[in-house]
């Protein structure tokens, strides 16, 4: 997964997006599946919900503006001005299929190449690091001194959020959080620094379609079959055991606790 600095243009456009979420979500659980792109002189928000109600977003704006005063005036948004293009009452279609890659670290999304270089070193004015068997950063384009990295490109002009934020539980976060919930069990039982795994709702003979690829030496059939006998893949049951988590602290806290970043089922993880 991408890591996103807070302080910065991409960091604002995701924070916003999951903001208009927890707004569309108050009262009830919705499909939402939201897009805020940063034009520079104005944002524009599309997006869909099978949400009948719709965003007075003139107040949502302003409650924005007044919780992240400070940050948002760093980039000279003290006023925000936004064109509305959310569509709502629309039935969403939800993919039964994703993957994800994760890592053998203190937060398996993020390679520990990223939280340790973000420890360790002074950073420059930065949008996000992607991991790509290197450090790949996206500069701010006002930032000049690259002698420290590797590899970077500097960010476009229009800049857009993306999952999984801007997306509600029922839209794919669950089923990352899920997974990323499951890897962090793995890597201690199978020996592996990475897993690719494919989360499915589709299933055959009552078991979910899944994959696990890694490096471990264990069989993937025999990895595979530990994760469907122990793990029940019930979303009803994960969201109530994460319904107080504050999506917000993806940006915000990336690295601080997370509901699903438990290892409650490692003693049934057995391979011989």
């Amino acid at each position: 997964m991408k890591y996103i600095n807070e302080i910065s243009n991409r960091g604002i456009v995701n924070l916003f997006a999951d903001f208009l979420v927890k707004e569309i979500n108050k009262t009830n659980n919705y499909d939402v599946v939201i897009e805020v792109t940063d034009c520079g002189k104005f944002f524009l928000v599309n997006g869909m919900t099978n949400s009948d109600k719709v965003l007075d977003m003139i107040t949502v704006k302003e409650t924005f503006v007044e919780s992240y005063k400070s940050l948002l005036k760093n980039f000279g948004y003290e006023n925000i001005n936004i064109i509305d293009l959310i569509v709502y009452n629309r039935d969403l279609k939800k993919k039964k299929v994703y993957t994800f890659d994760f890592y053998d670290s203190k937060r398996p999304s993020y390679h520990w190449d990223v939280s340790n270089n973000l420890i360790d070193n002074s950073q420059p004015k930065f949008n996000s690091i992607t991991y790509n068997n290197r450090l790949e950063y996206e500069l701010d384009y006002s930032e000049d001194d690259t002698s420290n990295l590797d590899y970077f490109t500097y960010a476009p002009l229009n800049i857009t959020s993306e999952f999984p934020h801007g997306y509600s539980l029922s839209m794919g976060r669950q089923e990352y959080y899920y997974s990323e919930y499951i890897c962090n069990h793995l890597f201690d039982v199978i020996l592996t620094s990475k897993l690719t795994f494919k989360y499915s709702s589709n299933k055959v003979d009552d078991d979910n379609q899944i994959d696990i690829k890694s490096m471990s030496l264990f069989p993937k059939k025999d990895i595979i079959s530990m994760v469907l006998d122990v793990f029940d893949f019930d979303m009803l049951v994960f969201n109530d055991k994460i319904k107080d988590y504050d999506i917000m602290e993806d940006i915000t806290n990336p690295f601080g606790n997370k509901p699903w970043l438990v290892k409650d089922r490692i003693k049934d993880l057995i391979l011989f």
